[in-house]
């Protein structure tokens, strides 16, 4: 990406602005000749909470007492870690984000008393969140509502008497208010002085535009509207964003090309009355035209073609119709087992319709398989009585020889939690096995013996015993 306009290019060539960078190395994979000075680590490491930042944290001192730079970009990993590895309530989350507020604390005691960063500005943001099981991807709100604070003294000046902290409003992310992360690099942009980049789709947030007057708070949001005015006119082509006569009202329409032509041939068209434009109006003019071109670009990033997932979903049907005319004859000589696959593959297939179920897959073939040994049981136990085979004991053996794995199969269950829904709840590798790691290596041990006595009989003869022991061990 080190040829894409983004806002790190805009800064590095406002005048040749030097750029240092710690944390995770993916930065400098995507941006090789970005940073004067740098330090990468690899976020592959999952299970490493506290390597990976402390060689973010040291670099620090220094950085701060130094002057030759413009922008440092710190990139922690350990919340991160614990997240995907042991989810929100990990004992290791909350000395995690104690340690991140010193980090933070000791950056703004800086900006606070050293003289070379009196005009910096601090941005502390995440790029996800996560939900009870430590994962993201998915649209909860725990998951899309990551946090996004802006740190300087100078933020005083306009902020003087806000309540802070404040409780949240609504829900649990509901604080001051919400943005769009495309949102950061026009403000960014705006507040350090530099151009916004050219297909960002992101609108200068407004309570930062307080450090400028009236007037200049709305030429600061007309630059913004004409950058994304560029970005519209590539994708509605067609649509008249220059009209000599816009209407006096624009109406909503389904054509979303249409409405945002509108509404900027009206402010254009205000701008030359003769009467004066109010600054007031024009402001939020201007601001109803960047929400709704923000909103009508997000939106065309999905805007499939209904009649190809149509056509596709009846190719697909198409398929399973065809393939099971071909099968059914097995089907139906088995009898009650063919009938059972029938219904297993059926339901299986009918799951991968929601995502929701996909995440919880475990949770059918758990089901599907304690449904298929207790009716392995009650069938056998039910021949051997139609046969009066015996006594009780020998009646009741096939009862229990399906009890045995169905027992077996409940441990798995509760074994290693995953999935979503219940991937923070106890677990037996978490909660047990975590503090004896005696009966852990043992239960490893005797899978290893066993895996070796299995494979004894198949390879003596080729290698010998001896070998195929040491063999099976060593794998």
């Amino acid at each position: 990406m080190e040829s894409q306009d983004t806002w790190l290019s805009q800064l590095k060539g406002k005048r040749d602005a030097r750029l240092v960078f710690y944390g995770d190395d993916t930065w400098l994979k995507l941006f090789p000749n970005m940073f004067s000075r740098a330090d990468g680590t690899s976020s592959f490491f999952v299970s490493d909470f506290t390597e990976v930042d402390l060689n973010v944290t040291r670099n620090l001192p220094a950085e701060l007492k130094r002057d030759d730079w413009d922008g440092m970009i710190l990139h922690y990993l350990g919340l991160d870690h614990i997240g995907h590895k042991s989810g929100p309530n990990s004992p290791n989350m909350s000395p995690k984000q104690v340690e991140m507020d010193e980090v933070v604390r000791g950056i703004y005691h800086a900006l606070e008393n050293q003289r070379h960063l009196g005009s910096t500005l601090l941005v502390l943001c995440g790029d996800h969140g996560m939900n009870d099981a430590g994962n993201h991807g998915g649209t909860s709100e725990a998951e899309t509502s990551p946090a996004l604070v802006f740190i300087s003294p100078k933020l005083r000046t306009i902020f003087d008497g806000v309540e802070c902290p404040v409780a949240f409003q609504n829900g649990a992310f509901d604080f001051y208010e919400k943005v769009d992360q495309t949102d950061i690099a026009p403000t960014l942009a705006t507040l350090l002085g530099f151009p916004i980049p050219k297909n960002n789709l992101g609108i200068v947030i407004p309570g930062l535009l307080r450090f400028w007057n009236e007037g200049k708070r709305i030429g600061l949001m007309e630059q913004n509207a004409k950058q994304i005015l560029g970005v519209l006119l590539e994708t509605f082509p067609s649509s008249p964003f220059y009209q000599s006569n816009p209407p006096e009202a624009c109406v909503d329409t389904s054509d979303k090309g249409e409405r945002l032509a509108c509404l900027w041939s009206r402010i254009r068209a205000r701008a030359f009355e003769e009467a004066p434009f109010d600054v007031k109006t024009k402001g939020l003019m201007l601001q109803t035209f960047l929400r709704e071109a923000q909103n009508a670009m997000s939106n065309t990033a999905t805007n499939y073609s209904t009649k190809k997932l149509y056509g596709g979903i009846a190719v697909a049907v198409s398929v399973v119709l065809w393939a099971s005319a071909k099968s059914a004859p097995i089907f139906v000589k088995q009898t009650m087992v063919g009938l059972w696959f029938t219904f297993t593959t059926l339901a299986y297939g009918v799951m991968m319709f929601a995502s929701s179920y996909v995440e919880e897959e475990h949770q059918y073939w758990y089901l599907v398989a304690s449904a298929w040994l207790s009716w392995l049981g009650v069938r056998q136990y039910a021949q051997r009585t139609d046969s009066g085979n015996g006594r009780l004991f020998n009646d009741l053996r096939p009862i229990m020889s399906a009890a045995f794995p169905l027992a077996i199969l409940r441990v798995i269950r509760v074994w290693n939690q995953t999935g979503q829904k219940h991937a923070g709840e106890s677990d037996i590798a978490r909660d047990f096995l975590q503090h004896h790691t005696c009966i852990l290596w043992t239960i490893v041990c005797i899978l290893y013996v066993a895996v070796a006595a299995k494979m004894l009989p198949k390879y003596e003869t080729l290698i010998g015993r001896p070998a195929t022991l040491l063999s099976a061990m060593l794998l």
